[in-house]
């Protein structure tokens, strides 16, 4: 291997571009009042440069960051169907198909993207340089480790979150309202002692409505 070879300079022009991408859509979407978030943006390129220059340091986390990230993102897809209303996703689709068919698109991409950039600095000239700079070159197993137990952790926080008194409450409160023909799901819910208020979104096969409810 030649000294003036970078092994990291593919996957950090990618990082650079997508992180430019990713802020000039969010530039576009603030400007038009769109709702949409991002961790790429300033990020990417920041990270993306540094791989250019051959930073060492910057490979090694983002060689990290993409396993985990890939881990992480690929088993929300995969438990989505179980924690999430089949009848509200399908009403989404059915209300909103271009956008939501694009966000399941994006973040197949993110997730594909992330998985070549650990490709690339996974390959043998970045691990032989990631091994004379004293770092580890084996599977980042702590990636999967720390995914793993996030997503435990989101499981169990969601199924206390959404089977808790405050959400009956809550769901009871927006059934007064708005009546039994939807299904109800806590959006968001805030409690301090015996006061409370909560987003909960109302549903049914051709309609979503969010109502504020309080106690």
């Amino acid at each position: 291997m030649e000294e003036n070879i970078n092994p990291f300079d593919k996957a950090g022009k990618v990082l650079v571009v997508i992180g430019v991408l990713d802020i000039l859509f969010m530039i576009y979407a603030i400007s038009n009042k769109m709702s949409y978030s991002s961790s790429f943006n300033i990020f990417a390129v920041i990270a993306g440069i540094y791989l250019i220059k051959g930073g060492v340091k910057t490979a090694r986390a983002v060689r990290w960051f993409s396993a985990f990230a890939v881990i992480a993102f690929t088993a929300m897809y995969i438990l989505m169907p179980f924690s999430f209303p089949f009848e509200l996703t399908a009403t989404q689709f059915k209300l909103n198909p271009l956008g939501m068919s694009a966000s399941y698109i994006i973040g197949l991409i993110i997730i594909s993207v992330l998985a070549w950039v650990y490709t690339q600095l996974s390959t043998p000239a970045s691990l032989a340089i990631l091994k004379e700079a004293g770092y580890n070159t084996g599977k980042p197993k702590s990636a999967l480790y720390i995914a793993s137990s996030l997503i435990i952790m989101g499981i169990v926080f969601t199924a206390m979150f959404l089977n808790g008194e405050s959400a009956k409450k809550a769901e009871e409160l927006a059934k007064a309202e708005l009546g039994a023909s939807y299904k109800y799901r806590i959006s968001s819910l805030s409690t301090s002692g015996n006061t409370g208020s909560a987003i909960v979104t109302a549903y049914n096969t051709n309609e979503i409505r969010n109502v504020q409810v309080s106690w």
